[in-house]
């Protein structure tokens, strides 16, 4: 079973029909997101892919300039990963042992700048015990937010020590009572607002194509559903042409995805919605006065052919996705429409509509992103077609983007 498209009084029209509806509710997200529990082996080789990686501060009143995570010890036995029911992620982790390297830099304005401190400090702990509930919701501009409770956080640790260089370092390194201090109460307050800065700082649009100005909104259509099982996200997933605004009743919704299992890592479910959407932005970008001029004089003949025989044709095609790293790629076969191909008319139907999807392949040879971090990637994807939308399950490959040799399991 695939997706299809009909085509009526031009094949220009291809990209059209089937797009107008008459319902004003709402429309269905484009893409939808399950996580579930399995992701907890993932999480644990994304949290081995960040040793060795620099993580730069740019906050110049900030004393800490850049954070380097160079060790990281943990049984994977000692680490309990799970969903709360309507409330959100929890994580325990227990014997923990990591090193940090922070480059420290300060500067002080005084006529001229002065530099008061430079140096480096070795952060290191061991048994390091921490629960964490993080709960998660949509904010008022579409964004994922985070909310830790002073309750829902607690950190310790039975040794924590610094070796430091340079002046400050080296007072730093006789309050070791105080930095044991700061680590227990003062890393927990500090992770929600960190997040969230991250969070609103991610654009909710992503460019799709360039040269046509496609762009596709991410934007959280509505909050996180969260069950003991598993983590669903909605996503407006919707195209548009750079700087024109999107009549969506316009556009025929299908049906909002539906995921009935959980037995795979990740499910991404893609509404007709979103292809229909993506049918509109292509047709609105113009793509016969730029890219395929030579057809403007066809579409001419074909509008008048049609017209004075009266003919409406309707084109059936069939469609299944693909996904490369965490792009998806539309694999579009070739249309069939209710034409005679042996007559003119017939003729330049079909082959119209394969010229249109030829260069609609083009453009999405790179494919559309999926709101995926970008050192993960869909794997073992299975695609399953349904009334108005497809599910595809698969699990996901971390590919860090440096080796990390210090990482311990």
């Amino acid at each position: 079973m695939g997706f299809w498209l009909r085509m009526k009084s031009c094949v220009v029209i291809f990209f059209l029909v089937s797009l107008i509806s008459s319902d004003t509710a709402a429309p269905p997200p484009g893409i939808k997101v399950r996580i579930t529990e399995k992701v907890k082996d993932l999480g644990l080789m994304y949290l081995k892919g960040l040793v060795n990686r620099e993580f730069l501060i740019e906050n110049e009143d900030f004393l800490i300039k850049s954070v380097t995570l160079t060790k990281l010890q943990i049984d994977p036995a000692q680490v309990d990963f799970r969903f709360q029911d309507k409330i959100g992620l929890q994580f325990e982790i227990r014997d923990l042992n990591f090193a940090l390297q922070l480059q420290r830099e300060k500067n002080v304005q005084f006529f001229k700048k002065f530099k008061i401190d430079k140096g480096t400090t070795i952060f290191t702990g061991e048994g390091v015990r921490a629960m964490i509930l993080v709960r998660m919701n949509q904010n008022p501009k579409g964004h994922l937010n985070v909310e830790i409770g002073k309750e829902d956080c607690k950190i310790n640790a039975d040794s924590i020590r610094t070796k430091s260089t340079g002046f400050v370092g080296k007072v730093l390194d006789k309050f070791k009572s105080l930095t044991k201090h700061f680590f227990k109460k003062k890393i927990c307050p500090a992770l929600q607002p960190m997040i969230n800065d991250k969070l609103k700082d991610l654009s909710t649009m992503r460019t799709v194509h360039e040269g046509r100005q496609l762009d596709l909104d991410y934007s959280l259509s509505s909050d996180i559903a969260v069950t003991s099982r598993s983590l669903d996200m909605s996503f407006k997933g919707l195209m548009s042409v750079r700087g024109q605004a999107v009549d969506t009743d316009s556009i025929r919704p299908g049906k909002e995805p539906v995921f009935t299992e959980t037995n795979k890592m990740i499910y991404v479910g893609i509404s007709e919605f979103f292809f229909n959407g993506a049918a509109m932005a292509i047709y609105k970008s113009g793509p016969f006065e730029v890219n395929v001029p030579k057809l403007e004089g066809l579409k001419s003949v074909v509008n008048l052919l049609l017209g004075a025989v009266g003919i409406q044709p309707s084109c059936k095609l069939d469609m299944n996705v693909k996904f490369e790293a965490s792009r998806l790629i539309p694999v579009i076969k070739t249309p069939k429409c209710n034409v005679e191909t042996q007559k003119i008319i017939g003729k330049i139907v079909v082959g119209a509509a394969k010229a249109i999807l030829y260069f609609v392949d083009k453009w999405f040879d790179e494919g559309i992103p999926i709101p995926l971090p970008t050192d993960l990637s869909f794997i073992d994807a299975k695609t399953q077609f349904e009334e108005g939308y497809l599910v595809v399950g698969g699990s996901l490959n971390f590919i860090p983007l440096q080796s990390s040799s210090n990482a311990g399991g």
